[in-house]
Order: C-alpha cells, then structure tokens, then sequence
C-alpha cells in the first residue's frame, strides 16, 4: 500500500512539474510559431536586460553628478 501512495504523489508531482515547465517555456495562448515567435521566457528575459541597462544608466549618471560636484576627486 506504501508503495502504491509512493508512487501516485511522485506521479503527481512529476506531472505538477511538467505543467509548470510547459507554463514558462511554451508559448502563449494563440502563438503562432514564424520568425517573430518569444516563449515568456525570452521576453521576460529581453525586459530584464533592458531594466538593468536603465539601472546602470542612472547609476552612471549619479555618479558623474558626484564627481562633479566634487571636483573630480573621486576614483
């Protein structure tokens, strides 16, 4: 009987992965597959490079600001 519930929640959470996987990796609902085809992954990954090249624009911006104000100094 052990074995038997062993294997019905492995199968269970076997099956639990496989949908969460075919969530993130597979298209969206109505995807067409052409040359213009993005899994969730690859957008969220493209919007993720985009933040943290705006991050690092502001940062690099701030810290011109204050080297300026310093008279150059830092560094």
């Amino acid at each position: 009987m052990a074995k038997l519930t062993y294997f019905t929640i492995g199968a269970v959470l076997g099956a639990a992965v496989g949908v969460v996987i075919n969530y993130v990796l597979g298209p969206a609902l109505g995807t067409e597959y052409n040359q213009t085809y993005r899994s969730r992954l690859d957008k969220a990954l493209e919007e993720g490079d985009q933040a943290a090249a705006e991050h690092e624009a502001a940062l690099r911006r701030q810290f011109e600001a204050a080297k300026r104000r310093n008279g150059g100094e830092a560094g």
